[in-house]
């Protein structure tokens, strides 16, 4: 059986995928010309849920769905879009580049190697880290409160989602109100008032903001994507970190999405800590003194919320922190993509989370 070695295809596949992509999966032909822009999810649809990695589109292929999980390299994209086992996915991208495998084969039996050109390597347009660094430290400084007066976007908002606990004190120190922020549109750029949160790392030390922008009447800017975070630097890495919207204390409760967290808070009057997407979620790393952490999870009609919760929850154990997952008693409705708690608070009010015995999980 033709058997290439992984490291040996990834690297004749270098500055290739966008042909690899044109010959074997289509539909990410276009996000992978437009590395970084958000796309429809190549599995599932939605609007702009898919990217592919700007800074790595032409070495290693990579991309990311925030319902799907993160995809490391080319590899691990097509064998997510093509349903294929991994061997399947190294044995078509090794036959079409017709790299040798240790006993000399080429190509699967039957198939032929065909020409895939190499493209022209694009100069990275990624900002310096210091201008990413000074240009974040510019919009928190002028962001303010939620409880500021000129913050009533964001009250709005939350409000609309049924969420009340955005005046708890110390919650100011990440999650903030900024008046006027630039985001790309159809023509041009831009300026919608924008609720900011400080993600950080494992150790706790800021690394990047993400943004959720938003109209002067508290509705989701008409944006492609109305959520985005910053670039983070290239030094640092905010993978095991989130957004920490309390001290650390012996227990900590995680979620995915910033209103997620507020909304558990309402019901609950426990602080939250948004982990932004699944793959963040699913590599979560508590500070020291955490004994037990709490799981919050997503119910996804595709599945991957709840995987990542599971993922998370076998590592924290293995690591000797209890853990526990909190699922939504509630069913997806047709056509949904699935549920959150912000959809149980919504839909059932804080008794939602009380019927489902949430309180009482390891406090």
């Amino acid at each position: 059986m033709y058997a290439p070695n992984k490291s040996d295809v990834l690297e004749e596949a270098k500055h290739r995928w966008l042909g690899i992509y044109e010959k074997l999966a289509p539909e990410l032909v276009e996000a992978q010309r437009k590395p970084g822009k958000a796309f429809p999810c190549p599995v599932h649809g939605g609007l702009d849920g898919f990217r592919v990695f700007r800074k790595t589109a032409g070495t290693t292929g990579g991309g990311v769905c925030q319902t799907c999980g993160f995809k490391p390299d080319g590899l691990a994209l097509l064998t997510w879009v093509r349903n294929w086992r991994f061997h399947e996915a190294l044995q078509e991208v090794g036959t079409l580049l017709g790299v040798k495998d240790p006993e000399g084969r080429d190509s699967i039996a039957g198939k032929t190697r065909q020409v895939v050109p190499r493209q022209v390597k694009q100069e990275n347009k990624q900002p310096s880290n210091e201008w990413l660094r000074e240009t974040m430290r510019k919009v928190w400084k002028g962001s303010v409160p939620l409880t500021h007066p000129s913050a009533e976007p964001a009250r709005l908002y939350l409000r609309s989602r049924g969420i009340l606990a955005w005046d708890r004190p110390g919650l100011e120190a990440t999650v903030r109100f900024h008046p006027a922020l630039s985001a790309k549109v159809e023509k041009g750029r831009a300026d919608f008032p924008a609720i900011v949160a400080i993600i950080s790392d494992t150790e706790g030390a800021a690394v990047v903001l993400h943004r959720i922008f938003l109209t002067a009447k508290g509705e989701k800017a008409p944006l492609e994507s109305s959520k985005m975070m910053f670039p983070i630097p290239s030094d640092r890495s905010v993978v095991g970190g989130g957004i920490r919207t309390s001290q650390p204390g012996e227990v900590v409760d995680v979620c995915e999405g910033l209103e997620t967290a507020l909304a558990i808070e309402t019901a609950m009057g426990l602080p939250v800590w948004p982990l932004v997407n699944a793959y963040y979620l699913e590599n979560f790393c508590p500070p020291p003194a955490v004994k037990a952490v709490r799981i919050w999870a997503d119910l996804d009609s595709k599945g991957r919320g709840q995987e990542a919760a599971k993922n998370l929850k076998q590592r924290l154990w293995a690591m000797g922190i209890k853990a526990r997952i909190m699922l939504p008693n509630m069913p997806i409705p047709t056509g949904a993509k699935g549920v959150d708690w912000n959809d149980v608070l919504l839909g059932r009010g804080p008794m939602g989370f009380l019927g489902d015995d949430a309180y009482r999980a390891m406090r």
